[in-house]
């Protein structure tokens, strides 16, 4: 499995040697402090570097209190009016650092992509006709899990599988894709959640042949387009921090910049910090 899903103690936690990382969410109605200790246990068993949180603005100074600290906020995340916050500590300190130069490039990205922030009208572009998108069932899985193996071809320990797909579907995950003639071009994955009305758009991946020609703009224009359909009042997504252009389409559609989680997972061979954006029915 690309990564272990498991419910504790009433959170929803994702954790894995891959990122070297623990995340949990869905915690607003657990025992803090119990879960905060399975987690820390967690982590230094399986020797995790990171522990990440998403929680709700009442639960703040308690993981505060327990040695986490802020790295992102989303105003209105749950249900458009209470702010949502990502959190971490770092069992590893290590984890923490980055050098000087990926720090520029980190800083660059933001002032370059935040000075492309559009308003949603200013953001259409009209799809051209030869491309389609299309929710994808689970018959699609196995296609899905083929344009994983393209993209990750000398990366194999990170490809997605039609397994994987079906675990994610249970937790009320949708699957889109971008088509050209039938052929997958690009896929995006969205981890739906009804109870706190939002959205967030867990993962893009493209085919390499059509790598940089901005495709997935089309993809998040959709997403936007239906977040009534969704029942969702703030779309949310963690993107790289150092790439221009996925940064550049999130601002350009109107979505604003919550914060960085700081080498939160790893990105083909390279442990990447990540810029949440953020998107509310109401900006």
């Amino acid at each position: 499995m690309f990564e272990t899903i498991e419910n504790i103690d009433g959170a929803l936690v994702y954790h894995g040697s891959m990122h070297k990382r623990i995340y949990f969410s869905e915690a607003e109605n657990v025992d803090l402090d119990n879960l905060l200790l399975k987690m820390k246990d967690l982590a230094l068993k399986k020797r995790y570097e990171k522990i990440l949180g998403k929680a709700s603005e009442k639960d703040v100074d308690i993981l505060k209190s327990k040695g986490f600290t802020v790295e992102a906020k989303i105003p209105g995340l749950y249900n458009g009016v209470i702010d949502g916050f990502f959190l971490a500590e770092y069992t590893n300190e290590e984890r923490h650092a980055n050098d000087v130069k990926s720090l520029k490039t980190i800083e660059t990205v933001k002032t370059i992509a935040e000075a492309a922030n559009k308003s949603t009208t200013d953001s259409y572009f009209q799809m051209p006709e030869n491309l389609e998108i299309k929710e994808l069932p689970t018959s699609d899985f196995h296609t899905l899990e083929d344009l994983h193996k393209k993209a990750f071809k000398y990366h194999p320990h990170q490809i997605k599988n039609a397994a994987y797909f079906s675990k994610l579907k249970d937790l009320n995950h949708q699957f889109y894709g971008l088509f050209k003639n039938e052929e997958l071009l690009v896929s995006a994955i969205l981890a739906v959640n009804a109870r706190e009305s939002n959205v967030e758009i867990v993962d893009f991946v493209t085919h390499p042949d059509y790598r940089g020609q901005n495709l997935s703009y089309f993809l998040v224009q959709d997403i936007k387009n239906n977040m009534d359909k969704l029942g969702c009042k703030t779309i949310y997504s963690m993107v790289r921090s150092t790439s221009y252009g996925l940064n550049i389409t999130f601002s350009k559609h109107g979505f604003l910049l919550a914060g960085t989680l700081i080498n939160n997972c790893l990105v083909r061979d390279v442990m990447e910090s990540m810029n949440v954006w953020y998107f509310k029915h109401d900006q």
